[in-house]
């Protein structure tokens, strides 16, 4: 039987740990910029790490942030929040933090990527921990703002300190996210499922379906302004039904000529094939394929990414939704 999830929350922490502290952001970013406002809103000191000049340092300046070189970020604070892209936390890691780190010093990351795929070699006397908001960061300083939270993972890679848990809980805390839940996972389930969902759901598997479902129906000659509505527009009404009150709900709450016709096509479109690829794919980021392969093509300048993307960009569904939005009002 499946142990129950923990959840720890805004009325059960305390978050004077991080008083204590000296604590450096590096990664001012959506998410970056999110956390670091949010932990000075409810009174937590940090300093900013980011490259002279850069668009980071730029931006944490014009929010009134003390920024610091990264060397400095490393030599100087006992906490360093790790809020880089995946692609590049080995690279800053490697020659700007770790030949000048403190004897003793702690990590929070907001994804696990890193860490499960053995990517750092974090000292043997740190604490490492993972607080990762399951949104962007856009959202998570609205919510923050509006009085509520958005719900993050919490995880436990190495607690040399002893009080690895109460500092980040305290760390989710000051950003928010526990007024909403923090849920106890670990660095590599956290990074397994995120990146399983992103592919196989959120970034892959429903914009590929939206594409060529759009695509049948104007290879046959229908309207690509109706196909556009019809196959991309209204998935966020189903989303928005299905995120506030699941899965049966929205059944209930569509017509039946629609619940009939899920339940005849369902099975036809997710079959065993469709099970075997998501296996596969859950296979290639278990063993860390996935990694290697997005790093090299991050070392070969995102090449087959940017076709990619270059392709989408002037496909007829793009173009049709371009100028619909020209056309009407949504």
């Amino acid at each position: 039987m499946k142990n129950q999830t923990k959840i720890f929350y805004d009325n059960e922490i305390n978050s004077d740990i991080l008083n204590n502290l000296q604590i450096g952001l590096i990664g001012y970013g959506n998410q970056g910029q999110a956390q670091a406002l949010n932990l000075r809103d409810s009174g937590i000191n940090l300093i900013i790490g980011a490259r002279s000049a850069g668009n980071a340092y730029n931006r944490a300046i014009a929010d009134g942030f003390e920024v610091f070189g990264v060397d400095y970020i490393a030599n100087n604070c006992d906490l360093i929040i790790m809020l880089m892209p995946d692609e590049v936390m080995k690279d800053v890691y490697e020659n700007h933090l770790e030949p000048y780190l403190k004897s003793k010093v702690s990590f929070i990351f907001a994804h696990g990527f890193v860490i499960a795929n053995k990517l750092l070699r974090i000292p043997d006397s740190s604490d490492v921990m993972l607080l990762a908001p399951t949104g962007p960061g856009r959202i998570l300083r609205n919510l923050y703002l509006e009085g509520q939270g958005l719900p993050a993972l919490l995880a436990i890679s190495s607690d040399v300190s002893g009080n690895a848990l109460e500092t980040c809980l305290a760390y989710g805390k000051a950003i928010g996210c526990a007024r909403a839940g923090l849920i106890e996972t670990s660095f590599d389930e956290e990074t397994v499922v995120d990146l399983f969902c992103e592919q196989a759901v959120l970034c892959g598997g429903i914009p590929g379906l939206i594409k060529a479902s759009f695509n049948t129906l104007v290879a046959r000659g229908y309207n690509p302004d109706l196909a556009y509505i019809s196959c991309l527009k209204e998935v966020k009404l189903i989303s928005d039904l299905m995120f506030e009150q699941g899965i049966a709900a929205m059944r209930q709450a569509i017509s039946n000529t629609a619940k009939y016709g899920a339940y005849q096509v369902e099975e036809k479109i997710i079959n065993a094939q469709v099970y075997t690829k998501l296996n596969s794919i859950l296979n290639d980021i278990e063993s860390s394929k996935f990694a290697r392969t997005y790093l090299e093509s991050y070392e070969n300048n995102f090449i087959d990414l940017n076709e990619w993307l270059s392709a989408e960009k002037n496909s007829t569904i793009v173009k049709t939704g371009n100028e619909l939005k020209a056309k009407l009002k949504f």
